[in-house]
């Protein structure tokens, strides 16, 4: 995997910031959140999943429906089940795949990986 890019980093800090002002409901529609990923790269959006997969590793996600939430579940368990010997843990990009849903399942990691601190009420 390569180095987690700048753009990356900013994707995970938006996904956060924005949990943090509007909330988990809010922050899966907000249009902000959603041009942000249609505009990154496919590499860039794996990487800041990745990062928040890793975070949410061992948490339990919200309970909702949908593709978001598939997504959000597969990466957390591959999280989970990867070997932190064969390096740091990463996702594949993928051109094809839907960025707004793509956002959404960040919404979701990002949600899983703040539950128990101060911010899990949002």
């Amino acid at each position: 995997m390569a180095e987690r890019t700048t753009r990356s980093l900013t994707l995970v800090r938006h996904v956060r910031w924005k949990l943090h002002v509007v909330g988990r409901h809010d922050a899966a529609s907000s249009p902000f959140l959603t041009s942000s990923w249609r505009a990154s790269s496919a590499q860039d959006r794996a990487d800041a999943l990745a990062c928040l997969a890793q975070d949410a590793r061992n948490r339990v996600l919200p309970r909702v429906s949908g593709s978001a939430f598939a997504l959000a579940t597969r990466l957390r368990r591959a999280a989970r089940d990867h070997d932190e010997a064969a390096g740091p843990f990463a996702v594949e990009a993928d051109e094809t795949a839907d960025p707004v849903v793509q956002m959404r399942a960040a919404v979701l990691l990002a949600h899983a990986a703040l539950r128990g601190d101060c911010w899990a009420n949002t």
